[in-house]
């Protein structure tokens, strides 16, 4: 059975909650309407942005020209120090699964009712588990997707903000190995395949927590740079990774990586996104 919504919808409203699990969030690869990519969980004043980062004119009827690169980086700086410190990366492969409520389907046997199962693509598969282990323990990665498949039951969830309790997470590391990962419900349990596997993820509580409270704060630009490096270094050596984050870096003619200028650090992080179907979100 098709879910009777979009993945993008899911998302959008998913990280409207996870935005709330902690003092302050930042993602700059979401909702594209916004100055700069700053999405709402962020809450950034354009007034401000715009005193600080001004728009000209260069002559009547020419184009808008935007700010230099030594200016945006200054930014950065300035912004880091008006904000509280971050500590802790999450990246979030968000799933559209199907509703499989037969008993032909290939993993009744496995639960003996309905269940929802989604794919796993290899590609994005290895790229989350190598930024999670070259963030050495400041990044987590994980899998979500819906534990309800009516718009109507979205929709209630979205009105009493409980997505995030009504989705079925799944660590990326766990699904190591797997093609398919199947659940009955929302939580942190469910089953690898094609050999099932049982598999019980951390709760997302937990990994935030932990996250939060093992790592050193760093200001808002030091921490994108330090997720950057991160990124950069997992994107380089694979025989999977490596040409779909290249090629996208290419489309979007991003030839070079500074590791000390912090517009760089968010192109990077948006590649990765953009590469890897993935939602970024800084946390402090």
């Amino acid at each position: 059975m098709d879910i009777e919504f979009k993945e993008k919808t899911f998302e959008k409203y998913f990280g409207h909650e996870l935005a709330r699990l902690t003092n302050i969030t930042f993602s700059p690869d979401q909702c594209d309407e916004e100055v700069l990519g700053f999405d709402e969980a962020f809450f950034l004043a354009e007034r401000w942005l715009f005193r600080v980062a001004p728009y000209v004119r260069g002559r009547r009827r020419a184009r808008l020209h935007g700010i230099d690169l030594r200016t945006f980086n200054h930014i950065g700086e300035d912004l880091a120090r008006m904000l509280p410190d971050f500590r802790f990366n999450l990246f979030v492969q968000f799933k559209r699964p199907v509703y499989l409520t037969s008993r032909g389907a290939g993993q009744w046997q496995d639960w003996k009712q309905s269940y929802y199962r989604y794919a796993t693509t290899p590609h994005q598969q290895e790229a989350l588990e190598r930024i999670e282990a070259q963030s050495y323990g400041r990044a987590a990665a994980v899998y979500a997707s819906p534990a309800f498949w009516r718009a109507d039951d979205l929709w209630a969830h979205v009105r009493n903000g409980v997505v995030v309790d009504n989705s079925n997470m799944a660590g990326a590391g766990k699904l190591k190995g797997h093609g398919c990962y199947s659940y009955v419900s929302a939580g942190f349990s469910g089953k690898g395949h094609s050999e099932t596997v049982d598999i019980e993820s951390d709760p997302l509580p937990t990994i935030l927590g932990a996250g939060l409270e093992r790592n050193e704060p760093l200001p808002l630009n030091q921490h994108l740079k330090k997720a950057a490096a991160a990124i950069v270094e997992a994107t380089s050596g694979s025989d999977t990774v490596t040409p779909v984050f290249q090629r996208v870096r290419a489309a979007l003619g991003i030839e070079e990586f500074d590791p000390n200028s912090f517009a760089s650090a968010i192109d990077m992080i948006e590649v990765f996104s953009d590469a890897f179907g993935v939602r970024y979100t800084a946390m402090g």
